[in-house]
């Protein structure tokens, strides 16, 4: 088998091979040793890849779009998320042949599909799990599917007559004729699953990105998608509460899932920092609502923790672990075009909510980035990064042609190169990070490569199951709130205990950057609720969610406090002069420059969940994350 550069880690990578032979990969031997593929699609390679590939074959590069679509469209069938004319699941084998895993395959219930998206592996290597879309049935919307790797044991996941669907009533309402869909219809029908990942084994769970939790934000009308867990009894649970959308988890060797975090809060700090408020142009405030894509992390566990794992100041989309330990993720230029790029975990080179003015010029934020341009000199676009044992990244890319603003779609084909992009300004050339092209239709948009390798990851305590009973709790509104709560946990206002990520010195070697408020200067943490839109009007198609004061908590006492677990939340630290706590760090740039923060977290919406805790680590930019020693995500390719 050759490889398209140096081969590192030999030990490592050659427990990998061991590992993935004994866990799949001979599978795959014996059922497509004697297969020689679809003989057109073999034509299309360009070179074998070390391990078998998994990838999909669309009509659209709608797999590089993060944010779902705009456009509420309360007529059937609904606002239809990412959905291409056609889409198909195929594996590249390192013989050099290609094989369609669900095109033209007949599910249990006799339907197939037509349209395919976000594959993963499972942790033992052998099986796909994906969203697929059925012509006709479930209405267009993409549900759960899994297939085995030699395509055998296609199979719906979420969608089946026992899935409960919307868990509230979603912004589908009339029929084609003009009568209003019965409420029973609509949670049944409009939301996608998207986005799977094997997150454990036994007993299994899946993590999912779904529009099950209907809304469409604070002033704009996209469907809202939150990261679902999909248990092995088949039931399911939220385990994020973004107003807008949450994407791509997945699930890191150091038992954190990583995925991409649309921070669109609308929510500022008033001009003279006595209260959190809605954005209104016309008002003077303090900050300003947040507008970006972070790499966040969150560990599915009794007492949980979510963080965030990158902060560039440019979006994170997709974010996956290498075998080096940096974060892969695809982004976008100053001019628009998609790049993919690496980053060290815990960088913090962003504070979308919380600094005021800039932030001071800073050490070791550099991305290392992918080429951008091909072997034969043309502007190359690249997107979907991968990991791939031994050393290697995965990519869809594609040559811009003159004159074009973007790719063609069926110019976008797989790619591989080696995993060590060089640390400099400008990117390297294909011959440095021997960028390889292994496979291209010329007539679909070819993305989203996983390899096909069992991994072992941390295998997280459960725990106790989300058990809350029923408590009354009087709000800060003066009504009563009862159902099921969760407990703040707020221990950690003032620790500092990251201020050796990359990030946290100036360029004249001060820091750190972002430091904990002062001791004691938090008196009372205000937790504000941001309620998702409502779809059950008689009326109005769209009652928008409100904004509102939770609770008033003192600092002292809040640990423990019981929390609401029916709303979106953001919290913010207020002083004894009733004002969001500001301050500043003592760290100066070249320039003189220092950075300032507010008590308030409000580059992301929280999640109480019922029987957990709710932690709340200072309420600041930086300091919701954790130290260097604790990001260990390197993938581990059979070590």
């Amino acid at each position: 088998m050759r490889f398209p550069f140096r081969v590192r880690r030999p030990r490592l990578v050659a427990a990998g091979f061991v590992a993935l032979v004994a866990s799949g990969f001979a599978v795959y031997w014996f059922v497509f040793r004697s297969d020689p593929g679809d003989t057109q699609l073999n034509t299309f390679v360009h070179f074998r890849p070390p391990v078998p590939v998994v990838f999909t074959s669309r009509t659209e590069p709608l797999s590089f779009e993060a944010a779902a679509p705009d456009g509420e469209e309360f007529r059937y069938p609904g606002k239809r998320l990412w959905a291409a004319r056609e889409g198909r699941l195929r594996l590249l084998t390192p013989r050099g042949t290609v094989h369609e895993l669900t095109w033209g395959k007949t599910l249990p219930d006799g339907g197939t599909l037509i349209d395919v998206m976000s594959p993963s592996i499972t942790l033992d290597g052998k099986a796909v799990l994906f969203a697929g879309r059925k012509d006709g049935d479930d209405h267009g919307h993409f549900r759960l599917y899994e297939v085995r790797i030699d395509g055998t044991e296609l199979r719906p996941l979420t969608g089946g007559p026992d899935d409960s669907g919307a868990d509230a009533l979603p912004p589908m309402r009339f029929a084609a004729d003009g009568s209003l869909l019965l409420a029973d219809a609509r949670r049944r029908t409009d939301y996608d699953d998207i986005d799977p990942v094997e997150i454990r084994a036994e007993p299994r769970q899946i993590m999912f990105a779904s529009s099950r939790t209907p809304d469409l934000g604070r002033d704009h009308a996209r469907r809202c998608t939150n990261l679902w867990l999909l248990h092995a009894d088949g039931h399911k649970t939220p385990a994020t509460a973004n107003r807008n959308n949450d994407r791509w988890p997945w699930m890191m060797a150091s038992g954190y899932v990583a995925f991409s975090l649309w921070s669109r809060n609308r929510e500022v700090i008033s001009a003279d920092a006595t209260e959190v408020r809605p954005f209104d142009p016309a008002v003077p405030s303090a900050t300003q609502p947040t507008d970006a894509w972070l790499g966040a992390f969150l560990r599915i566990s009794s007492s949980g923790h979510f963080g965030m794992l990158v902060k560039p100041p440019v979006p994170v989309w997709r974010p996956r672990s290498l075998g080096n330990g940096r974060i892969a993720f695809m982004t976008t230029t100053g001019d628009g075009s998609l790049t993919a790029v690496q980053a060290e975990p815990g960088l913090i080179a962003a504070a979308p909510s919380s600094a005021y003015g800039p932030l001071p010029r800073q050490q070791g934020t550099r991305l290392r980035r992918a080429p951008d341009r091909g072997a034969d000199g043309r502007t190359l676009w690249t997107a979907t990064p991968s990991p791939c044992p031994p050393a290697c990244v995965l990519l869809s890319a594609a040559p811009l042609e003159t004159g074009q603003s973007r790719p063609a779609p069926g110019a976008f084909g797989l790619y591989v190169a080696s995993d060590d992009w060089p640390d400099q300004d400008s990117p390297p050339s294909a011959a440095e990070v021997k960028l390889q092209s292994l496979f291209d239709d010329p007539e679909l948009v070819d993305a989203e490569p996983v390899a096909v390798y069992s991994r072992k990851v941390y295998a997280v305590p459960l725990g106790q199951p989300d058990v809350s009973r029923d408590t009354t709790i009087a709000l800060a509104n003066g009504r009563s709130y009862r159902g099921p709560v969760g407990a703040v946990f707020a221990t950690g206002l003032y620790s500092a205990v990251m201020n050796d990520l990359p990030g946290q010195q100036t360029d004249t070697g001060e820091g750190p950057v972002f430091v904990p408020p002062p001791l004691n200067s938090i008196a009372r943490l205000k937790v504000y609720a941001a309620r998702r839109d409502r779809f059950d009007d008689a009326v109005k198609s769209r009652v928008p969610g409100t904004w509102e004061l939770l609770l008033e908590l003192p600092a002292k006492d809040a640990a423990g406090g019981p929390l609401p677990t029916d709303s979106p939340t953001v919290l913010a630290g207020f002083g004894a002069d009733g004002k969001v706590v500001r301050w500043e760090s003592s760290a100066i740039d070249s320039v003189g420059r220092r950075a300032a923060f507010y008590a308030f977290a409000g580059d992301h919406y929280s999640l109480t969940a019922p029987g957990r805790k709710h932690f709340c680590v200072g309420c600041h930019p930086g300091h919701s994350g954790m130290p260097r020693s604790n990001h260990r995500h390197a993938e581990p390719f059979g070590d």
